[in-house]
């Protein structure tokens, strides 16, 4: 009996534990996951500072200025970015300083350069409504010894910036899990090969290979095999030294299915062999010292659907994320589904947000052994078991392909 898609996903995750750490350069830090809390040894900004260009001044020497009420102030200093205030500001005078340089001491607002006119040392003030909202103070953004960043933070642009800024020239992060990926069909052929009669191209190890980098795994490509119980144990075998093990093809009951029978022969103790989902039913799993084979279909679209659906998950998970699943939401069919629903199926689609609400249309080619549809889906949509066919403006869920 096909195992229920949410028990099969539950197994698999409570199997899998988390990717030792290491350290890696910032710069090459992007999308990874964060193994330790950053705490700030710094306020930030470091110092108050001007967030423009124009004049240091006490602020209520400006107030109620606006143009035809001008004030004349006395520049007694100039501080670009990188330098420092020679001489405090006290009423009746104005010190220029530039964007991001420090404040000079007894300075309680800035006015903007385009509100001023310089003549010599004298400053006119033509406009200085506001000026004293016009500082960045110490600490305002960061204080120290502030919790930044925490411990399963996905590192994105954002991140590595605040990251610089806190002086993390280095950053402890999981390591990426190892995935081997190994196609089997006496039928396949490497992409480079030229078609024979009877062949296809080894599609499955490519397409796997940038689900698993997109997940933020490492793919170890082991090639093909032929549909030989001992080439294939041979593989596997192989293949032992990495974090997780996938197989394509020999998954299902057929004469040349072999993947169940070079578990047995390898003691892989067998998790489940089929997941009630379409497409992508036919699925092993099996488990070895801890580490865990994955057997998915040969046909290209079952074996993205039972990656998304059961792989990525747990490469999430060791990985380091916090949250291990992609965003889902409710759309209107723009377009009908015409097939009734057993197991629950997933339907590759585009979606789109129009007016308040968003619109999912079905693709047209769906069948297992067609990637067409994977070229172009943003989203998934999620038909419940035993759905009959869905008329357009039907509601649905939708999995968006995209990184939460």
């Amino acid at each position: 009996m096909a195992e229920k898609l949410e028990v099969a996903q539950k197994k698999l995750l409570n199997l899998v534990q988390l990717m030792p750490t290491e350290m890696v350069e910032l710069s090459e830090s992007w999308r990874r996951v964060l193994a330790e809390t950053i705490v700030s040894t710094m306020d930030f900004p470091p110092f108050d500072r001007s967030p423009l260009d124009g004049y240091a001044i006490v602020a209520k020497d400006v107030e109620g200025t606006v143009p035809g009420k001008s004030v004349i102030l006395r520049q007694v200093d100039y501080v670009p970015a990188g330098e420092v205030p020679h001489h405090n500001i006290i009423s009746g005078t104005a010190c220029r300083i530039m964007t991001g340089a420090p404040l000079p001491p007894g300075a309680t607002g800035v006015v903007r350069i385009e509100d001023t006119i310089a003549d010599g040392d004298k400053i006119i003030i033509l406009d200085g409504h506001g000026a004293e909202k016009n500082i960045c103070f110490q600490g305002e953004e960061i204080s120290f010894a502030e919790e930044v960043i925490s411990a399963g933070t996905a590192i994105n642009a954002g991140v590595i910036g605040m990251l610089a800024v806190l002086g993390k020239a280095q950053v402890c992060v999981f390591r990426k899990p190892l995935v081997a990926i190994i196609a089997t069909g006496s039928e396949i052929i490497p992409v480079d090969s030229q078609l024979t009669p009877g062949k296809i191209r080894n599609s499955n190890s490519y397409m796997l290979s940038a689900q698993v980098a997109d997940a933020g795994a490492k793919t170890v490509l082991m090639g093909n095999v032929l549909d030989n119980v001992d080439e294939i144990a041979l593989v596997l075998e192989n293949a032992s030294a990495c974090d997780v093990v996938i197989t394509t093809g020999g998954a299902s009951v057929g004469d040349h299915d072999l993947i169940g029978e070079v578990y047995e022969r390898l003691g892989i103790t067998l998790l489940f062999d089929r997941v009630s989902i379409k497409p992508g039913m036919s699925m092993l799993a099996g488990i070895k010292n801890g580490k865990l084979y994955l057997g998915l279909s040969g046909n290209p679209a079952a074996a993205a659907i039972s990656f998304e659906q059961l792989v990525r998950p747990i490469l999430m998970k060791m990985c380091g994320h916090k949250s291990w699943w992609r965003p889902r939401v409710r759309a209107v069919l723009a377009s009908p589904f015409n097939k009734s629903t057993g197991a629950k199926r997933f339907v590759w689609s585009h979606c789109w947000q129009k007016d308040n609400g968003i619109l999912a249309e079905p693709l047209r080619l769906q069948s297992n052994g067609m990637l067409k549809s994977a070229m172009v889906a943003n989203s998934l949509i999620v038909i419940p078991e035993n759905t009959p066919p869905l008329p357009s403006g039907s509601e649905v869920e939708v999995i968006l392909l995209v990184n939460a």
